[in-house]
């Protein structure tokens, strides 16, 4: 009996000794750790699933309600309009770049004293809105209202004497002189609140920059000429579009009453069934019984819509010759680089939309209501769609190309920007530099990433998008692709934002990949006679490729996955970029999948298609940044060097 009861105390001592052992303690800390960690990361993934989900059976419902209400049919002729406008567009801003040439000075004098006018009688401001509501008094007070003129004018005055030369408020206020500021000031004074028109200097500079205007027309007459021309050739097709959609837009707002009908009834039909209340029960399916759910008669909706067809083969033709006329009359030869390349890319967009345009009818002809939709429409339009198009009266698109491309677009050229810099930094760090200097470099360099992001899409936005914009526009610069850039907020702004973010994790990824380099390989290579940059480039660097190599992916996923400076400084253009620029479309702006999560997320209702939609853009962006990942984790074990 006392050795049993000796046994189970030694046994029990045993068993606490353990439990209480630090390293089984520490142990178990990790493991919960480790475990927690997954846990996370498991509920992530189920609630990005969870959310996103029903995603592509709403969107396969929608789509089929695009064929069926005719959307899928206007939508020929829409094509067409758009196609229009954005030449359209084009050709307006090469107009208004030539223009600018002999109007651009007088019109920058003339925004100068109009802003600088503004800006002085914005002193004034709480002065006038009491004077204006004494003026609309009945029976108007003589005596206050002249108080608070005496006080408009004080206050003008005011407002006049602290407007200098170098005022940062008025843009482009030093295109006036000294002098003319000063008269500006004075003229300001003494100009009564109920002037019939602008202070005497500004009607002059008005009248001044509308005469250049008329001068700058008659110069460039030609180009003027085909754009007011090409942008009217498509009333008629304009006015037959509209008639169009507003058939289209009817039906699909019957289908889409009818589906909430149908969603409405079945979520009473549902909670009567579950109920064990039998009166509540009979309550909610007599109000389910008065939704109508009858279905709509699609064939007799679409007839007047197929009506248009001969309307449209009638003016579809003469729209196409108009057109061709119009750009036929464009010169050869601009006052700028700008309105060349504006008119390069307009006539080259106008060949394929005349092309389309031509053949518009015949697809029309071919169009079938009732065809059904394929079932897997809605997962290959949102994989390989071209279209990111939300909150529409007309149809939402969700196709992720634009901002899978602009994402791709933005983070290779930061990575193209980085690499270099980050790369040969490690190499000098560890290889070259002595102590004092490492202690120097390394901090510094890896102190960027307590720079927040938003702070770097300011510099972004003020500093060097106003740069590379005005870098463009030098003359001897024009050989570069895309030089003059049209958008100061695009991909190579975002790139160069985004290689600043990401040089410290390359560098201190790369710089550690080549510290683990064995010295015996170092010392073996200078044994033998190798100079030190001998060594380091023919065997340090080799040696350590794969980890710079996985540096460099690792990178990527930082850039990828990179929300606040795309979004400040792409540019957001939902559209894929224009490829037929080569190079140069880094010059253009993009969307992104980060920036179009974090800029319609707050603007959607939990649960429709919009909002399932942007969770499969996070569950797309989750995969690519393990595929990333697993890309570095490969490359490291395949090309891992052996220890010695």
């Amino acid at each position: 009996m006392t050795e049993d009861l000796t046994s189970g105390l030694l046994k029990k001592r045993s068993w606490l000794a353990k439990a209480t052992d630090r390293q089984v303690l520490t142990r178990k800390g990790f493991a919960l750790t480790a475990s927690v960690t997954i846990g996370v990361l498991i509920l992530i993934v189920w609630s990005l699933l969870r959310e996103g989900s029903g995603f592509f059976t709403t969107y396969q419902r929608e789509l089929t309600v695009y064929r069926q209400a005719g959307l899928e049919y206007c939508d020929h002729v829409s094509k067409v309009v758009s196609g229009h406008e954005e030449i359209a567009s084009g050709l307006n801003r090469a107009t208004a770049a030539e223009i600018a040439t002999v109007s651009g000075a007088a019109r920058a004098r003339r925004n100068a004293a109009v802003m600088a006018a503004a800006h002085m009688a914005d002193y004034a401001s709480l002065q006038r809105r009491a004077l204006d509501a004494a003026l609309e008094e009945e029976p108007q007070d003589e005596t206050r209202v002249a108080l608070l003129r005496s006080e408009y004018m004080a206050a003008l005055a005011t407002g006049a004497e602290r407007v200098k030369l170098d005022d940062k408020n008025v843009p482009d206020l030093a295109k006036l002189t000294d002098a003319e500021v000063r008269t500006l000031r004075e003229q300001m004074k003494t100009h009564p609140p109920d002037a019939e028109g602008p202070a005497p200097m500004v009607a002059e500079l008005t009248a001044a920059a509308a005469e250049k205007d008329a001068e700058a027309r008659e110069k460039f007459s030609a180009l003027v000429q085909v754009a007011e021309t090409f942008e009217a050739t498509l009333d008629p097709v304009n006015t037959l579009h509209a008639a169009m959609k507003e058939i289209a837009v009817v039906t699909k707002s019957a289908a889409v009453e009818q589906h909430m009908a149908e969603d409405a009834k079945a979520k009473l039909l549902e909670a009567a069934a579950e109920t064990g209340d039998a009166a509540l029960a009979e309550t909610l399916r007599k109000d389910a019984a008065q939704y109508d759910t009858s279905s709509i008669d699609y064939g007799a909706r679409i007839q007047p819509l197929l009506e248009k067809q001969p309307e449209y083969e009638a003016v579809a033709p003469a729209y196409s010759a108009a057109s061709r006329a119009a750009i036929a009359g464009l010169p050869k030869s601009f006052a700028t680089r700008n309105a060349e390349v504006l008119v390069k890319k307009a006539t080259d967009s106008f060949a394929k939309h005349i092309a389309y345009t031509d053949r518009s009818a015949a697809l029309m002809q071919e169009w079938k209501w009732d065809e059904p939709m394929p079932k897997t429409k809605s997962i290959t339009h949102f994989l390989f769609g071209g279209d990111w198009i939300t909150n529409s009266p007309w149809q939402a698109f969700y196709g992720v190309v634009p901002l899978f491309t602009g994402s791709l677009l933005i983070a290779l050229t930061a990575l193209l920007i980085a690499m270099p810099f980050s790369v040969a930094a490690a190499i000098y760090t560890n290889q070259f530099a002595g102590k004092r200097e490492q202690s120097i470099i390394k901090p510094a360099i890896e102190f960027i990433q307590a720079i927040p992001s938003v702070v770097l899409g300011f510099i972004g936005i003020s500093i060097l998008g106003n740069l590379l914009k005005d870098m463009s526009e030098v003359s001897w610069l024009q050989w570069i692709p895309g030089f003059p850039i049209q958008e100061r907020l695009n991909i190579f702004n975002a790139g160069c934002l985004l290689a600043l973010m990401a040089v410290p994790t390359i560098y201190s990824l790369a710089e550690d990949a080549i510290n683990n380099v064995p010295r015996a390989f170092s010392e073996a290579s200078e044994a033998l006679g190798a100079t030190k940059l001998q060594t380091v480039f023919r065997v340090v660097v080799p040696t350590a490729s794969s980890g710079i190599l996985a540096a460099m992916l690792l990178g990527l996923g930082r850039i990828f996955g990179e929300t606040m400076v795309v979004l400040l400084v792409s540019g957001n253009r939902l559209a894929i970029p224009d490829f037929s620029d080569g190079p140069g479309v880094i010059f253009q702006p993009a969307g992104t999948m980060t920036g179009i999560i974090a800029q319609e997320l707050g603007e959607v209702s939990r649960g429709e298609t919009h909002w399932q939609a942007l969770f499969m853009v996070g569950i797309l962006l989750f995969v690519v940044s393990l595929i990333v990942n697993a890309a570095a984790r490969i490359v490291v074990r395949k090309f891992a060097v052996p220890r010695i």
